[in-house]
């Protein structure tokens, strides 16, 4: 073993227990590493529940899941490691994502498969992450990841203000997207080692391998109509965001088609659209959603709308927000423990899970007829800079209090707490008849008729915004394409 080895395998030993030797099944190399096949597995059970509740938890749909199970089933045993046990699970997640960890656990998103045209892009997808898992990729990064996590929390906004858990988890959730994006990367060679591997496995599947490349085209004019909906929005371009960190899509388009050729395969465009009708699009509303700056939650029937400049988004445990000045929001709900009102709740259960030795600028009202008590308080970050924090507990039941968390840099100025306060008072009630108007949009597989354009077709698009280009890019159409009689197309409807 190398020094630089012998010195890599001691630091990771403080973390995982020592080094091993290992051949890659996907290349046939030796490589020394800090966790063993065995550990790969005990990794991606321990973190599988992680994943399921960070990412709004698997698709409510046991249909769908055995398809995408099956297909994933049908490539693993043409891979490197057809005797590993796979777990492939579809996440009721709207965001078009797909990834992988140690030990076999790959994961799809809703949103993916509404985008994707057949199960051969489908399979595409699943065949590039079994390529992570085969060539170890998802256990180096892992491996990486453990080193890095002394540092998550260096430089969030709410580092140092207050310990304990919650607070770290809100750290977490509003300023480590940073590092997280760092450990959720691949770098560009193990990219396109797993287009590599993922058409090797598509086509030894019987799939067409130019699958993969007519998807990676797919998410390319995806990105483009991301930005253009963002922009209509006063958003920023989206490709600031974490994706800009992996190898950008027209890359790897070229280098997937260039191992692809001219292979032939299945596509089995039929049933793919017959699986995915009816597939929720979009947000859940048993989750809550996003409607521009407001909030709507129809199961637990209540909205808020956040001041203008703020940038909303929705997770399993919490909306997130960000003001265009730098000040930061984070709405949850808690069960109280104590025993009192809301003021009790307020000065015992929450100061306590935040570990906040005063608050001050105590007050108690009513909010839409619900019980309210707010404070402020001051903390400290990293480098010595002051952050204002206001909170704010509302009593929606007696086992059920809902909470704003306010972060602002610098001193709570008047101009903040009116915003802050602009956005407590916002919380309503809805009535049963509002959250029962509410639902989902779904994915619906319409048979085009004699002399429908796409234009007419578009027009029935549940969407706001840029109908046509929706339309389009959601069914892998150019502009101004003929449609044919009896071509089924995907339509987005309430």
């Amino acid at each position: 073993m190398s020094h630089r080895r012998r010195l890599l395998c001691l630091a990771l030993s403080v973390s995982l227990a020592g080094c091993s030797q290992v051949t890659n099944p996907a290349t046939g190399r030796t490589e020394f590493t800090a966790m063993s096949p065995e550990q790969e597995v005990k990794t991606g059970q321990a973190e599988h529940p992680k994943v399921l509740a960070q990412f709004g938890g698997a698709y409510d749909d046991r249909t769908l899941q055995a398809y995408v199970t099956r297909i994933g089933e049908r490539l693993k045993v043409v891979s490197e490691l057809p005797d590993l046990k796979f777990t492939f699970t579809l996440l009721n997640s709207d965001v078009v994502n797909a990834f992988a960890l140690p030990g076999g656990y790959v994961y799809l998103s809703r949103g993916l498969l509404a985008l994707a045209e057949n199960e051969a892009e489908m399979a595409g997808v699943m065949a590039h992450e079994i390529g992570h898992v085969a060539a170890r990729h998802t256990a180096q990064r892992y491996t990486r990841g453990v080193l890095a996590q002394g540092g998550l929390a260096l430089g969030t906004i709410l580092a140092g203000v207050f310990g304990g858990r919650a607070a770290a988890e809100a750290a977490q959730q509003l300023g480590g997207a940073g590092a997280q994006a760092y450990l959720a990367g691949y770098s560009r060679d193990q990219e396109f080692q797993a287009d590599e591997l993922g058409v090797r496995y598509l086509a030894r599947a019987g799939y067409d391998p130019k699958a993969m490349a007519s998807f990676l085209e797919k998410l390319g004019r995806n990105d483009q109509l991301a930005r253009k909906l963002a922009g209509k929005a006063g958003q920023p371009d989206p490709a600031t965001s974490w994706f800009a960190t992996h190898p950008r899509t027209p890359e790897r388009v070229a280098r997937a088609a260039e191992q692809a050729g001219s292979g032939d395969g299945e596509i089995e465009q039929a049933a793919y659209l017959d699986a995915i009708d009816g597939l929720i699009y979009g947000e859940d509303p048993s989750q809550g959603f996003i409607q521009g700056r407001r909030f709507v939650h129809p199961t637990l029937r209540f909205a808020f709308e956040a001041s203008p400049g703020y940038r909303l988004a929705n997770t399993p445990s919490a909306v997130l927000g960000r003001g265009a000045d730098g000040s930061a929001l984070k709405f949850d709900a808690d069960q109280p423990q104590t025993k009192g009102g809301i003021k009790d709740y307020l000065l015992q259960d929450w100061a306590r899970q935040l570990k906040a030795s005063s608050l001050r600028n105590v007050q108690v009202g009513e909010v839409n007829g619900l019980p309210v008590a707010s404070a402020a308080t001051l903390g400290k970050l990293a480098d010595g800079s002051t952050v204002a924090v206001a909170l704010a507990a509302l009593q929606a039941a007696p086992d059920r209090v809902y909470r704003f968390m306010f972060l602002h840099p610098g001193q709570l100025t008047e101009q903040a707490a009116r915003t802050d306060r602009a956005m407590v008072q916002s919380f309503a009630r809805l009535s049963a008849a509002e959250a029962a108007a509410i639902r989902a949009h779904r994915i619906k597989i319409q048979a085009v008729q004699p002399g429908q354009t796409a234009e007419q077709l578009a027009s029935r698009m549940a969407v706001e915004d840029l109908k046509l280009d929706q339309f389009l890019v959601l069914n892998g159409l150019e502009a101004g394409a003929k449609l044919a009689p009896g071509e089924r197309v995907k339509l987005i409807v309430n």
